[in-house]
């Protein structure tokens, strides 16, 4: 048995080292299934801009006006805390706006010029950050939602609306 393998172990080398090639091209992904994971969350991400952009309208119109909330425990609201909160949740939702406009502006969905081993390398990376910009977009949901409440204001949508973990 020792000189047969012997005998052949050129042979078999080759054998091996060719099932481990086609393995390995079988098993390398397709950098547009990467590409396209990087879409879909963008297009998640979109619709969190949607809902910000609807928060934002809203909270920009508190601002403008004397803020008095009677709720069962807070009779009367402090309008300037009230005030500081708008402000800080604005500023919060437009960072995560100019934040998704800097990615959209630099994302390049063009191939050209690169391998798949490198395409597939830049999607991936840009999958962490897209996914860092949803990240921060529920973030400050939750919290605009969250301040939100206590207006009653009707038709604010749900946070849980936009959950993207699915990706």
């Amino acid at each position: 048995m020792k000189n047969l393998i012997q005998k052949h172990f050129g042979a078999l080398l080759l054998v091996l080292i060719c099932a481990g090639l086609i393995l390995s091209c079988k098993s390398e992904r397709n950098y547009k299934a990467v590409r396209e994971e990087v879409i879909d969350i963008h297009n998640d991400v979109m619709a969190d801009g949607e809902q910000a952009a609807k928060y934002r309208m809203i909270m920009d119109s508190l601002s403008k006006i004397k803020i008095r909330v009677n709720t069962d425990h807070q009779p009367v609201a402090d309008t300037t805390a009230d005030h500081k909160k708008i402000s800080m949740l604005i500023a919060k939702l437009d960072q995560a706006e100019n934040h998704m406009m800097e990615w959209m502006q630099r994302f390049e969905p063009d191939t050209e010029g690169k391998s798949n081993a490198e395409a597939i390398q830049y999607f991936e990376g840009e999958k962490i950050m897209i996914k860092k910009l949803d990240l921060e977009y529920k973030t400050v949901l939750k919290a605009s939602a969250t301040y939100l409440k206590k207006f009653n204001i009707k038709g604010l949508g749900s946070i849980q609306d936009h959950d993207h973990s699915k990706h």
